[in-house]
């Protein structure tokens, strides 16, 4: 329930704001040409094989590295020739419009093996110069192979290698991980205030930490059990940079380590989901109030920042983010005028029913009430003397209660108040036949023939 009221709040909410980029996308791909958009033929200009690229000369004289002007859909393939030399692609950008808005542009690179290195910047020059400081951390045993560039604003990537590679620009109108991101941000950052306070989901948060942040305890007793003289400082320099390599070659070759290694990634699982298990439910979930407003205010924090980084256009994403932030504030005293002003004004459509429609459902809701009553008198739950203080003749339901044996008496109100309890009906026969006569049989009143008489009414 919870989770279908918040998903009709947002819908109800964000259905405009939904409306507005959905037109605004409909139109820009209708049109021949999508703005941002160079459509080229694979000729030279996009697909070839550089063999001997120009040389540019810098202001100072000295040769600078080879510089490429990369657009939607360019490919191109480099072929070494053995000479370590550094080649520069780089994005001019593009306009911000609604249209971009989960737009994604990523330059892919396609080489065999792990010898090059790579560099970004906002411009060439940023990227030389990296080039020429060569940091040491460019020396770590990682290699990214798809770099995400800037929409709306220039930035360069350097290959610095001597073997042949494959790079192309790939473009993406709606990329399906901004969406997620920012649907799942809006509705954490409505819910959070539910959750803090929900036990089960405690356990989640605490079991998922646990597996996923049992590396960092490794590395941890890892560094506790190294002798601080010799080793710590060893330890603490390339210790978390080990931990990041293993992070991100287990995030790229995930579902590759799964498959080959399933005993153990399960074996890993639930050692340490039990782990995680055992701690929370030491400690138990969170009751003190201010606790609980911490891991409140904690979950809106991070889906607000989730928001504004869901999409590279940072001025709509952050209007959105006032726009909840402030409708959040609102008082519900203020919420609820308003909602009763926009009922009063657009009055939700009533269905009426037809008197068949009333019949069967009151059939039915009469059917499950005293099936609830019966469930009930049944029931330890049930309070004797309150119930015989309700009943218009106490003394014969006390005389029955009391004395099972004198169930076999001819007292009406008692078998049939037992009967109703054991399964039976509720009516009598004298009620059955009430509502016939009442109900079922036409008056002769209304029904005769006005000009019929009788005999004694002709005499």
């Amino acid at each position: 329930a919870l989770i279908t009221n918040c998903t009709t709040h947002l819908l109800l909410q964000f259905l405009p704001l939904c409306c507005l980029i959905l037109a605004c996308l409909t139109s820009s791909l209708a049109q021949d040409e999508i703005p941002g958009i160079n459509v080229v033929s694979n000729d030279i200009q996009n697909k070839g094989r550089i063999r001997k690229p120009p040389i540019r000369r810098g202001t100072a004289g000295n040769s600078l590295e080879d510089y490429y002007l990369m657009h939607a859909g360019r490919e191109m393939i480099v072929t070494g020739d053995g000479k370590t030399a550094l080649h520069v692609f780089c994005y001019k950008g593009e306009p911000k419009t609604l249209t971009t808005l989960f737009k994604t542009i990523e330059l892919n690179l396609d080489i065999s093996g792990d010898n090059f290195h790579h560099y970004e910047g906002p411009n060439s020059s940023v990227v030389r110069q990296e080039h020429q400081e060569a940091s040491w951390l460019s020396f770590y045993p990682w290699r990214l192979r798809t770099f995400k560039l800037d929409i709306y604003k220039e930035s360069c990537v350097g290959i610095e290698t001597n073997a042949g590679f494959k790079i192309y620009l790939r473009v993406r109108w709606v990329d399906f991980w901004r969406v997620v991101t920012l649907i799942t941000a809006v509705v954490l950052f409505f819910t959070a205030r539910h959750l803090a306070k929900n036990v089960f989901f405690h356990y989640t948060t605490g079991i998922t930490i646990g597996v996923l942040g049992s590396l960092l305890i490794i590395v941890y007793i890892v560094a506790r059990l190294v002798p601080k003289k010799s080793g710590a400082l060893t330890l603490m320099i390339g210790g978390w940079g080990l931990t990041v390599y293993l992070i991100q070659y287990l995030w790229q070759n995930f579902v590759s380590i799964v498959k080959e290694n399933h005993a153990v990634a399960v074996g890993y699982v639930v050692v340490a989901g039990l782990l995680s298990f055992a701690m929370v439910y030491r400690y138990g979930p969170l009751t003190d109030k201010r606790s609980i407003n911490l891991v409140q205010w904690a979950m809106q924090l991070m889906a607000v920042l989730a928001i504004f980084l869901s999409s590279q256009y940072r001025e709509a994403t952050l209007g959105l983010i006032i726009v909840m932030v402030s409708y959040y504030n609102i008082p519900d005293k203020w919420k609820s005028k308003f909602h009763t002003y926009w009922r009063r004004r657009f009055p939700p459509k009533v269905t009426r029913l037809t008197e068949e429609e009333y019949i069967q459902q009151g059939t039915i809701e009469t059917r499950k009430a005293l099936d609830d009553l019966r469930s009930f008198c049944r029931s330890p739950n049930c309070d004797a003397w309150k119930t015989v203080s309700r009943l218009r003749t106490p003394q014969r339901f006390v005389e029955f209660v009391g004395s099972p044996q004198k169930r076999q008496s001819n007292t009406p109100n008692r078998e049939r108040f037992a009967e109703f309890v054991e399964g039976g009906s509720h009516l009598d026969d004298e009620a059955i036949l009430a509502y016939e006569s009442n109900h079922l049989t036409p008056n002769r009143d209304e029904d005769a023939d006005p000009y019929l008489t009788t005999d004694d009414d002709e005499s």
